[in-house]
């Protein structure tokens, strides 16, 4: 039997799953289950926390939660090696860092103006939730 499938989603695509069903919430729940398996940061964490308590206004005790239950399910690794790839937005370097440092099988994004548009980094393929989803499938 093969191993699952070592995946790092964006924040947008936790974001996503928090708020509303559909392929990044299937994608989450995927990893949760130990179908597939999820790599993140601090660095990424940080972000979904920041992105919830700004554009959503969740409480820090909210937060905390979330962030606790992530971590019981994902492999958080601390990247060694610096990435500048994606000057627009520095913030989805750290995807491709994490991704990196974890050797991860896919980067899992819903970013159609940055990472999506890479395609693969370093032979890691940059796919969408419902990408993904139908991987899964097959």
């Amino acid at each position: 039997m093969s191993q699952p499938p070592l995946l790092v989603l964006d924040t947008n695509v936790i974001i996503v799953a928090l708020l509303s069903s559909g392929p990044s919430r299937t994608v989450v729940e995927t990893c949760r289950s130990g179908v597939a398996h999820m790599a993140t940061s601090d660095a990424l964490l940080a972000e979904v926390a920041e992105v919830l308590r700004r554009k959503f206004l969740w409480r820090t005790d909210q937060v905390v939660v979330l962030l606790e239950e992530l971590r019981s399910f994902a492999l958080v690794v601390v990247p060694a090696e610096h990435v500048d790839e994606i000057e627009a937005d520095p913030a989805d370097n750290r995807v491709l860092e994490c991704a990196i440092e974890a050797g991860a099988d896919f980067i899992v994004s819903g970013d159609t103006r940055h990472l999506l548009p890479l395609g693969e980094y370093r032979g890691i393929p940059v796919i969408s939730p419902a990408e993904m989803v139908e991987q899964m499938r097959n």
